[in-house]
């Protein structure tokens, strides 16, 4: 599984130029996400919901801003054979100038375990809407002398897919493949063409003694995302330090190659988790 791994993660650097213009949001704690890239994630860990919002650029005007929520379940009860099935919602909202993205996929897997891990498909079908609502400042000639800008609000929706395959090892590890936009929406009103995004994840759980009888544990992951023509290479370390038997304080650094660098904390108790990330631009 991990020569698999490589050769995938190989493969994808060879095809796409690390540059930085992509469709999909970006969201430095991807690791809390998942779900909304892979759909063979869904509802691996029962129920569940998640909230992220990015705000990029802080105290610019008209800056870029995504907010996305995932809630997802396992149907334990469904007798389906051997595996389980998992279900869930991604709603997602991407604002940058004068666009707006609204994007809702319904999300299906089945999760089949092995004597070696869990192994995991899954589908998701969804809407995807882009709008303009400009408000251009033209000194001397009319934005209207010129067809491909749109000066009245308009919108347009169109049809949205994703796929997925996740593997998760008895060893806490896990990998995946995905596919976004398989079927990518040509929105002609609002001169937009989605374009098919293609992401490798992978990461591990790695517990280390320190001799106090707490858990610590290490959390490596890293995330390639590409549409054909750029890409963006995320590696982030995460630990975290049990301080009761039920909550935990975490934090973590993330590199972005050629684009951030970012810190990460945050506080987990029983079920519910909250942290704040802050990037740093490099380039």
């Amino acid at each position: 599984m991990i020569k698999l791994l490589l050769s995938a993660l190989l493969l994808v650097a060879t095809l796409f130029t690390a540059t930085f213009a992509q469709q999909d949001r970006q969201f430095t704690q991807y690791m809390f996400d998942r779900m909304s890239f892979n759909p063979a994630v869904t509802g691996f860990k029962g129920y569940c919901g998640t909230l992220l919002y990015r705000n990029q650029w802080d105290k610019v005007q008209d800056a870029p801003n995504t907010t996305l929520l995932n809630v997802q379940g396992n149907l334990q009860n469904l007798n389906v054979g051997p595996g389980s099935i998992g279900i869930g919602m991604s709603l997602s909202n991407d604002v940058i100038g004068f666009q707006k993205s609204n994007n809702v996929v319904l999300s299906g897997a089945y999760h089949m375990p092995t004597n070696y891990g869990t192994l995991s498909a899954g589908l998701g079908i969804g809407l995807i809407n882009v709008g303009l609502d400009p408000d251009w400042i033209t000194p001397d000639i009319p934005a209207s002398m010129d067809p491909s800008i749109v000066t009245t609000k308009t919108g347009q929706t169109g049809f949205d897919s994703n796929v997925g395959l996740y593997w998760y090892g008895n060893g806490d590890y896990y990998a995946g493949i995905s596919m976004t936009h398989v079927a990518p929406a040509k929105l002609t009103t609002v001169n937009f063409n989605m374009a098919r995004h293609y992401y490798v994840m992978a990461g591990i759980k790695k517990p280390i003694s320190l001799g106090n009888g707490m858990p610590f544990y290490l959390n490596p992951s890293t995330l390639i995302k590409a549409d054909g023509s750029t890409m963006v290479f995320d590696v982030n370390l995460k630990a975290d330090l049990w301080v009761t038997k039920d909550s935990y304080f975490w934090a973590g650094a993330t590199y972005r190659l050629s684009d951030a660098f970012a810190l990460m904390a945050g506080y987990a108790k029983d079920n519910f988790k909250i942290g704040y990330s802050f990037d740093v631009m490099t380039n």
